[in-house]
């Protein structure tokens, strides 16, 4: 089909009709400085010469080693069964099954996902439509306000803070007022009004918290105020207490650990578990195994919808409506593929790895260890000289730790690093060696 663009008249039909005067009018919030007279676009050239070009492009991107990096997006090792399975053309150009009877094969996949969710988490119900692990903690904030009807939302210091800042924007739009407290706050915070306690375990610094105690503090203080947890790294789950266990409401993370690389930051995969209970108002999509009326055939049907594209808007908790079911079946497969013992060796490997390094930094001079909580793949050091450990690990194809001035100007030459089972032997020695000689240099 063409693509005929509106002519002058059209465009000023639709104005009227909306009550504008102008374009310019109804672009006015956008900043001016965003906005462009001309694309200037070169022109078009042949398939060979864009090939050339594009590949050119490519070896623009950096290659590194090894990288001692996490902050929300790890490199973990993938089976090569994952991409096997996704690249599949039936999984891999798939749209959101909107036909359940034309779809049962990836309705089926999703079904799965929330099953095996469901296991890991111990808790009962899980659906397959969140961007990433920001959009579902702020999914999750919302659902507890409309679960207890109250408009103010608690976020214990440690949360990501790329998490926090989408969450407070989620709220906004909807008037519900977000706090961040300190943890030793809560029995001074939480009251008859606060609809929502969220806190990140392992937190952003990688410390494991304990979430029984959390649990139990906030349900103390109102047992109608619901408890979330969220989790940037969910290999974890390998080996600590699951969230059905501790007692938390709803359960949140970011899926990239699961099968998928961390690319340029994305795509990410939004875990979402929650109680029966709270079905209802979970956001997304839950797939479910059903019968015929008169008969024996099961099949697989979108059993509960809570986007605003398919009920009353004003009834609608979510309006997500990308597809993320490839970077779901990526989970689904890479934890077929670990299984319960793939998994706890992965989450073994990253807490003893991550502990040698930890152990043998705070041996050099120069560096000091701030994680006094138990951690899990990251921790934060204070080093004499973060800049020159930087160069140094560029020079030396690694990718370095995270400067935390990024996100706490306060943290000068302070680093979260992280290690997982990628991390070698020998790439932890040599990030020990390059962390000696930046401390030598100053």
């Amino acid at each position: 089909m063409d693509y005929v663009p509106h002519d002058n008249k059209e465009i000023a039909e639709m104005l009227a009709a909306i009550g504008v005067d102008s374009l310019s009018n109804l672009y006015q919030d956008i900043p001016k400085d965003l906005i462009l007279d001309q694309l200037n676009l070169p022109n078009g050239i042949s398939e060979p010469d864009l090939l050339k070009d594009l590949t050119k492009l490519s070896e623009k991107n950096k290659q590194y080693s090894t990288a001692f990096i996490g902050a929300g997006s790890y490199f973990h090792y993938i089976p090569s069964l994952v991409d096997f399975v996704i690249s599949r053309s039936q999984f891999f150009t798939a749209y959101t099954p909107y036909q359940a009877e034309a779809s049962q094969g990836f309705l089926q996949a999703i079904f799965e996902y929330q099953s095996a969710i469901a296991r890991l988490t111990e808790l009962d119900v899980t659906n397959a439509s969140m961007y990433d692990g920001a959009s579902a903690l702020a999914e999750a904030a919302i659902m507890a306000a409309f679960l207890t009807r109250k408009k103010k939302i608690l976020l214990i210091k440690g949360i990501h803070p790329e998490y926090v800042e989408t969450v407070k924007t989620y709220c906004w739009g909807r008037n519900f007022e977000v706090e961040e407290i300190n943890l030793d706050q809560l029995e001074e915070k939480v009251n008859s009004e606060i609809g929502g306690v969220c806190f990140q375990s392992p937190n952003f610094f990688g410390e494991i918290e304990n979430a029984n105690e959390i649990v139990t503090k906030v349900k103390n203080l109102n047992k109608k105020t619901l408890v979330i947890q969220c989790m940037t790294d969910p290999t974890c789950l390998g080996v600590l207490v699951s969230p059905g266990k501790t007692g938390v409401d709803i359960f949140v993370a970011e899926g990239q650990s699961f099968g998928l690389p961390p690319s340029f930051g994305g795509p990410g995969l939004g875990i979402f578990a929650t109680h029966d209970k709270y079905t209802r108002k979970m956001p997304g999509r839950l797939i479910g195994l059903t019968k015929e009326i008169n008969g024996d055939k099961e099949g697989f049907v979108l059993t509960l919808q809570a986007r605003e594209q398919h009920i009353r808007r004003e009834k609608a908790t979510s309006n997500i409506c990308s597809n993320q079911s490839l970077c779901m079946l990526s989970a689904l497969v890479y934890l077929v593929s670990m299984g319960k013992t793939g998994l706890k060796q992965i989450a073994m490997q990253n807490i003893q790895k991550s502990y040698y390094l930890k152990t043998k930094l705070a041996e050099i001079s120069g560096y000091q260890i701030l994680s006094n909580k138990p951690t899990y793949n990251e921790f934060v050091v204070k080093c004499s000289n973060y800049q020159k450990l930087k160069e140094l690990c560029k020079a030396n194809n690694i990718l370095p730790p995270l400067d935390l001035t990024r996100y706490y100007p306060e943290m000068k030459n302070c680093a979260l690093i992280c290690v997982t089972e990628q991390n070698s032997k020998k790439d932890i020695e040599l990030f020990l060696q390059l962390a000696k000689e930046a401390a030598q240099a100053e």
